[in-house]
């Protein structure tokens, strides 16, 4: 069966996980010779040019198949959709059924359907809601999620099934020599590296960035020779020994991972992060809590370590230990590159949405 042109939709040109993801999905059906092109809405280059929610539809080819990633207005992109045109979408985080967050987090009216106003302050969240799940209901999409916790949380709130594909990267033959890294970037080659990276650095909100330095602190009484870089922020610094780095590119984060011997990861909300799938391609082992669809990722004990959430007493006494051991960390990482290499390459990923792809053509084709 010849598939359809994939048109994928994403917020923005080149940054953030579901526009990564979408790419690589674009790049690999190329790969496999299936037709696929990207629209985005908030161009990030000199040349880019955006689609608005509102023409999404319009430029929307007759026989293409749209698979929505991300966007800065769900009901909007929705409503441009004609009625019941087969469309799929990937859940990259929980905004499509709550009234305008992210992650609902502990918030006990989420189970209620959003509430007016709402405890969060997000702007007529229980209406914005209800139109949300109204548009969902006129299209019926094929719903995606990366990670079980997602697909669940999905199933309870829009009353639909959802199919779980992980997400996937690019999967290196072997990690980068950890000497050849620290070479590059100037770091001894005996000190003991940390790392915490997300975007956004240390004022990320839902990855308890402003909770970095002292995270770091307790870590560096317990062993006072480590060394620590917090990437991700908008602007450089130094505390003592505690190293500020911006946004960088990816191969920059790589070599940083390559070198560094534990990541630090308190994220107090995940779906399916690629910064963990990043980590684990570099053979570096993370401490993260335990929360939404990371134990699907780190299997505690085994390729890192898992810590309740919010405990961060137990986070940070579990990080200097394993910084503190060389042997550990390196068998930790090790063993979280081989397990990474099988299930969370580009390759398994590009293949399970051919799947899907080709089950929704067949289900088209019986159609009358």
């Amino acid at each position: 069966m010849t598939l359809p042109v994939i048109f994928h939709h994403t917020g923005l040109e080149s940054t953030g996980g579901a526009t990564r993801v979408a790419r690589l999905l674009v790049d690999g059906l190329a790969g496999q010779e299936i037709e696929s092109s990207l629209s985005f809405e908030l161009a990030e280059g000199a040349d880019g040019a955006a689609v608005l929610p509102e023409d999404f539809g319009r430029y929307l080819p007759q026989e293409a198949l749209p698979h929505l990633h991300c966007t800065g207005n769900w009901p909007t992109l929705l409503d441009s959709i004609p009625p019941r045109r087969k469309t799929v979408i990937t859940l990259h985080d929980c905004e499509l059924f709550t009234g305008g967050c992210p992650y609902p987090l502990h918030c006990v009216e989420i189970d209620e359907g959003c509430v007016n106003p709402c405890p969060r302050n997000f702007p007529n969240s229980e209406d914005l809601r209800k139109i949300k799940l109204k548009l969902l209901n006129r299209i019926d999409p094929v719903l995606v999620a990366p990670s079980r916790w997602l697909a669940r949380l999905a199933k309870v709130h829009l009353y639909k099934s959802v199919t779980v594909i992980p997400n996937g990267i690019p999967w290196p033959a072997r990690p980068i020599s950890k000497r050849e890294a620290r070479q590059k970037i100037g770091i001894n080659s005996a000190a003991r590296v940390a790392i915490f990276a997300a975007h956004g650095g240390m004022s990320a909100a839902y990855k308890s960035g402003t909770a970095w330095k002292g995270i770091w602190e307790g870590v560096k009484a317990m062993v006072p020779e480590a060394l620590c870089f917090a990437v991700g922020g908008d602007k450089a610094g130094r505390f003592g020994d505690l190293v500020i780095w911006p946004y960088v590119k990816r191969d920059r984060l790589k070599l940083l991972m390559a070198a560094a011997d534990v990541m630090l990861y308190p994220t107090r909300a995940d779906n399916h992060s690629l910064v963990i799938l990043e980590a684990m391609a570099q053979a570096l082992p993370v401490v993260a809590y335990a929360v939404g669809g990371v134990p699907e990722q780190i299997k505690d004990q085994s390729t890192g370590l898992l810590i309740s959430s919010g405990d961060q007493v137990k986070f940070i006494n579990q990080a200097a230990a394993l910084l503190a051991n060389p042997v550990r960390s390196r068998d930790l990482g090790q063993a979280a590159f081989s397990a990474g290499e099988k299930r969370f390459s580009v390759e398994r990923m590009v293949g399970d949405y051919i799947k899907l792809y080709t089950e929704i053509g067949k289900r088209q084709g019986a159609e009358p």
